[in-house]
């Protein structure tokens, strides 16, 4: 598990900042950096800290899966039938509050009302304690406010293949 975690947040690393940038996800490099270890103590039923929920559902995307990052930089991922959330890896510090700064930020996660749901659905979820927004877009219908499938692109290709929830 340390060394998937060691390729994965490097990996994320590069992506946000370049999703920041708004340069393209395929130019991300294979700079790798140092990560450290967590405990699995909070989870995202128990924080009261800010988490980002991305995920998919519905008939042509296969099992559903959430996969949450909390404010401490620990991810989680959760498909529809598992009673729990399962810890994935942790995530730097710095990758942590860039995402955020994203999420935040660049998609006004906090105010966007955007509740569009279809087939197959995608959403970002944002929650802090009582406070929480949703937005859900489909493939096939009303497209996504601007910045939301670029996120949802670019945080899903921090997971690798392998370690997503099948």
């Amino acid at each position: 598990m340390k060394q998937v975690s060691i390729f994965i947040f490097p990996l994320l690393l590069a992506l946000t900042s370049l999703f920041v940038q708004g340069q393209s996800i395929r130019t991300a490099g294979n700079k790798m950096r140092q990560v450290r270890p967590a405990s699995t103590d909070d989870t995202p039923i128990t924080y009261t800290g800010n988490q980002i929920l991305v995920g998919s559902g519905g008939k042509g995307t296969g099992l559903p899966a959430t996969y949450c990052l909390l404010d401490n930089g620990k991810l989680f991922g959760k498909r529809s039938h598992d009673k729990e959330f399962t810890f994935i890896a942790q995530q730097t510090p710095v990758n942590t509050k860039r995402i955020f700064a994203v999420v935040e930020d660049k998609c006004k996660i906090k105010t966007v009302k955007f509740d569009h749901p279809g087939a197959t659905s995608k959403f970002i979820h944002w929650r802090k304690g009582k406070q929480e927004n949703k937005v859900v877009w489909a493939e096939t219908d009303k497209k996504a406010p601007a910045n939301y499938s670029k996120f949802y692109e670019s945080f899903m290709a921090t997971i690798p293949v392998e370690l997503r929830l099948k």
